[in-house]
């Protein structure tokens, strides 16, 4: 841990980054930097090492560090990453660029909150940036999925604007799924009206489906009076149908209740759990695969509490959560897959991959995707999970390979996305893998605690350990990870972002305010003359995130043996195309060895002339939030 201390560059830098350049390939454009007349204008980025985010409210200690041990130990382990990153950059470029393109960013998201990015660059808005809240992060950490939401929108909705707080919940959750995702969404107070397709059908999470969502999601009213009973009937209805035409998600379902109230109309609550238990069976067995019962109640009254938690206890994979505060409502609907991430870590969900569709980069004005898997600590039973990996590759490759360019019809567009749906698919999930002991156990760590728990009879051996704990043999954690000249996170002082992260192409220095003009646009795209098959573009992106595992496992292992962290983390393997298979891979043959007293580059730049008030900045949050 010592070698942690001032060892980590954070998002906001009041310094360069030590070998920092304004890089002028087109994927390095970015548009907050404009254009210029007589130069190319463009961001400074550092391919030299990575860089830190973390979400505001974790930036509680001195000089915007965090101070939870756990996150601590993310940030400090994923560190040594960059030799791996650094070398990976390199081994690629040629190989990409003869299509055209640059390699893309490659990052680790831990469970806790810490974001690592290669290559670094500045963020636009400090903190703000929570990778969990990402379709690649919630992809790779639960795989396809069918997800129903239940959401109670009678009278009492109105006080204290929960059902402001509900709208978002539910925007989040919608946001997070990816094409391979299916949604249903059922509002309901006296009567249920579930939003469905035209056909009455459960909505294929397309961009263009979750816009509609989002509309009919702000268009809900608190009105009316409570009955459970035809919320469930007219939920598991819309679920049956679309599985009958074999248009579900063929992976796991994952049903969120959320009520606020106390049953008022309708078959009473022995009816009510009857028609849940018999119809999650039902559906169980025809998708053979595991549906997953989320009930969440928020209220004052304790007697509102008493029916969600009986409800969950009474299926198979059944959890509760008790709301105490408005404000948790968002986290809590939007945390549901962290106990699908708990069942991917098993043998026979090993070489699960997830590919999203495709969205618009806001670097180089151009589109891609992500492949992600997720990142386990096998030295636990069942496996640990800590995080997820990913690796962005631009459309254009893709396109590329179907006989297509940035300029070709929507439909070879489409194609490239089918292809990616096909990928993602074949890798589904086979079954949660919990026993119910270990389910037991993920009940406790929730906000409820014990009062989650259902009874059963478990042996402090049969306990399992469901989330990370922070190593006892660490008496002391670094308590300033980042380098010299890293702002704390909402500090005072920053200038607009082009001020300070906009240049020149090939300078080393901000220069945006000399030539820089913003609304520019920026580099043009290039296609490569040769097509690659689909096969080998697939096969070189997961191998890499492949790879990547591989060494934040064997990363984890070295500075454990270093530091006694408790941690170790390996990814799993992904599927790949047929036309490439790389050769069998273990950490040491793929990824040198992790040198712990490797350091970062010295800068070699020319002296820069940034003020103090220089920092980074992060352009995630308009266009399609990537990292």
């Amino acid at each position: 841990m010592v070698s942690c201390i001032n060892a980590n560059y954070g998002e906001c830098q009041t310094k360069p980054y030590p070998q920092e350049k304004c890089l002028g390939e087109a994927s390095y454009q970015i548009d907050a930097c404009g254009s210029s007349q007589s130069a190319s204008c463009g961001g400074l980025w550092d391919t030299s090492v990575s860089s830190v985010r973390i979400p505001a409210e974790y930036a509680t200690g001195p000089g915007g560090n965090p101070t939870d041990p756990k996150l601590v130990e993310s940030i400090c382990f994923s560190r040594y990453l960059d030799e791996w990153f650094v070398q990976k950059h390199a081994a690629d470029l040629e190989y990409w660029r003869s299509y055209g393109v640059e390699p893309r960013s490659m990052y680790f998201g831990s469970q806790n909150g810490a974001f690592r990015i290669y290559p670094a660059r500045q963020s636009e808005e400090c903190g703000t940036f929570d990778h969990r809240l990402r379709p690649w992060y919630v992809a790779g950490s639960s795989g396809p999925k069918n997800v129903v939401l239940i959401l109670d929108t009678s009278g009492s909705m109105k006080d204290y604007s929960r059902i402001g707080l509900l709208k978002q919940a539910a925007q989040r959750i919608v946001s997070t799924l990816t094409v391979s995702d299916r949604i249903l969404i059922v509002p309901f107070s006296g009567t249920a009206q579930p939003i469905t397709t035209t056909d009455g059908y459960m909505f294929e999470a397309t961009r263009e489906n979750k816009e509609i969502l989002a509309t009919k999601i702000d268009d809900l009213k608190a009105e009316g009076s409570t009955k459970f009973y035809e919320a469930f009937d007219q939920a598991f209805r819309v679920v049956e149908k679309t599985a009958e035409k074999e248009l579900t998600a063929s992976c796991n379902t994952a049903i969120l209740f959320l009520t606020d109230g106390q049953n008022t109309e309708g078959p009473d609550l022995g009816n009510v759990t009857a028609l849940v238990d018999k119809r999650i069976k039902d559906i169980s067995a025809r998708l053979n695969k595991s549906v997953l019962l989320f009930t969440y109640s928020i209220s004052d009254d304790d007697r509102v509490h008493v029916y969600p938690n009986q409800l969950a206890c009474s299926v198979e994979f059944g959890l509760w959560s008790k709301i105490s505060q408005d404000n948790q409502i968002v986290d809590s609907l939007s945390s549901y897959y962290r106990l699908f991430a708990l069942g991917l870590g098993t043998e026979n969900n090993k070489d699960f991959a997830a590919w999203v569709e495709p969205y618009q980069f806001q670097t180089g004005n151009a589109w891609g995707t992500t492949v992600s898997v997720p990142v386990y600590d096998r030295s636990k039973s069942p496996p640990l999970f800590l995080g997820v990996v990913g690796v962005d590759v631009s459309l254009e490759a893709l396109d590329a390979a179907l006989g297509a360019n940035a300029t070709t019809s929507q439909e070879l567009r489409d194609e490239s996305i089918r292809r990616i749906v096909e990928y993602s698919d074949a890798s589904c999930p086979t079954t949660l893998g919990l026993s119910s002991c270990e389910l037991e156990a993920y009940r406790a760590f929730g906000a409820p605690g014990d009062e989650a728990m259902c009874g059963v009879n478990c042996t402090g051996f049969e306990v399992a350990q469901v989330q990370e704990e922070a190593c006892p043999t660490q008496p002391d954690y670094p308590k300033s990870l980042f380098v010299d000249g890293a702002l704390p996170i909402g500090g005072p002082g920053l200038v607009e972002y082009p001020k300070r992260a906009c240049c020149v192409t090939g300078n080393f220095t901000a220069s945006f305010m000399d030539v820089c003009v913003v609304g520019g646009a920026g580099g043009d795209d290039k296609d490569g003359d040769d097509q690659p098959s689909i096969g080998l573009i697939v096969g070189v992106v997961v191998a890499s995130v492949f790879v990547l595992c591989c060494c934040l496992y064997f990363i984890c292992c070295s500075d454990g043996q270093s530091s006694q962290s408790n941690s170790a983390a390996i990814g799993t393997g992904v599927p790949i195309a047929e036309a490439w298979v790389p050769p069998p891979v273990t950490p040491h043959a793929v990824c040198s060895p992790i040198n712990p007293a490797w350091v970062h580059p010295e800068a070699t730049a020319p002296p820069s002339v940034h003020d103090e008030e220089h920092s980074f900045e992060d352009d995630t949050r308009d266009k399609a939030k990537d990292p």
